[in-house]
């Protein structure tokens, strides 16, 4: 898969058709990379591809009404484009926008001052005045972290010490949960922010925003890895509604060395970031070390 980052200034062409999904009051622009489809993976979108490149779009959206689903506006635009554009917003109402602002948002503070701005209805939308550092924000990310790494790993053991498995699709749901769990951590540590979806691709391209640890589960040239992937992202899926084939041992057994190594990576990550985060939030005096969970020896 070829990427570049880019800026499209047709994106502009985007507004009217995100104002006819949501009435939207201010779009920023995180990240655009475009795309060469010649290996890209579709990620089950069953529309034709048209373009011979695709553009990937993160947005932060700012609207009047609260968006339920961002895989609605992601899906419909990826449609009403044939291909062209594939979008993973983050949504807050004004009202929800302006109320963190006003309490003090570092995830808000950063996309406002940093993102390009592609759209504002009017200034109603405040800036936030600056970074707010404090032990007890670090405190509050380190907590946010161990409990989600606490269940990535619970979620992992629970699938790999499975002896006997009534399904492997069971085992697949598992695994995906842990690899979600981890994403979440990691998305809370670098960003402070909770995603209201928690659809494995979509925490899986918010994590490629500030890190590599998503190429490790996107799927290569192989048809095994868009396998393995397939079965990581459709485990709710696969288990709800296929009863009379199972998943292969040999493709679970995949699924759990890439969940085992996300895990350990994403870990590794987080505590790095950590020590930056310690040393930010706490004067030197106050700087105390980071207290990491305990390693359960899950074995590879």
């Amino acid at each position: 898969m070829n990427t570049a980052p880019t800026t499209d200034f047709g994106l502009h062409g985007l507004i009217p058709l995100l104002c006819s999904l949501s009435r939207v009051h201010t779009v920023y622009l995180m990240r655009q990379i475009t795309t060469s489809l010649t290996n890209a993976y579709t990620g089950g979108l069953s529309t034709p591809i048209k373009p011979d490149t695709r553009e990937v779009l993160t947005l932060l959206v700012i609207s009047h009404d609260q968006v339920g689903d961002p895989k609605h506006i992601q899906h419909s635009i990826f449609n009403k484009t044939q291909g062209r554009y594939e979008v993973f917003s983050i949504h807050f109402t004004l009202r929800e926008a302006n109320s963190r602002i006003n309490w003090g948002s570092n995830f808000l503070n950063r996309v406002l001052r940093e993102s390009q701005l592609l759209y504002r209805e009017d200034q109603r939308l405040e800036l936030p005045a600056g970074y707010l550092q404090h032990p007890q924000v670090y405190a509050r990310i380190a907590t946010h972290w161990n409990a989600r790494l606490q269940r990535a790993r619970y979620f992992e053991t629970k699938a790999v010490d499975c002896e006997d498995p009534q399904s492997n699709y069971g085992k697949c749901l598992l695994l995906q949960q842990a690899v979600q769990q981890a994403c979440l951590g990691l998305i809370y540590v670098f960003w402070e922010y909770q995603p209201s979806c928690f659809a494995l691709p979509y925490v899986l391209h918010l994590c490629e925003q500030f890190c590599d640890l998503p190429q490790m589960i996107y799927p290569k040239r192989s048809f095994r890895s868009h396998r393995v992937y397939a079965l990581l992202c459709h485990a709710t899926y696969n288990l709800h509604e296929k009863t009379g084939t199972d998943a292969t041992d040999a493709d679970v057994c995949k699924v759990e060395q890439f969940t085992y190594r996300f895990i350990k990576a994403a870990r590794q990550l987080a505590e790095e970031k950590l020590r930056d985060l310690n040393k930010l939030h706490h004067t030197p005096s106050q700087t105390i070390p980071y207290e990491k969970e305990t390693d359960t020896g899950t074995a590879e």
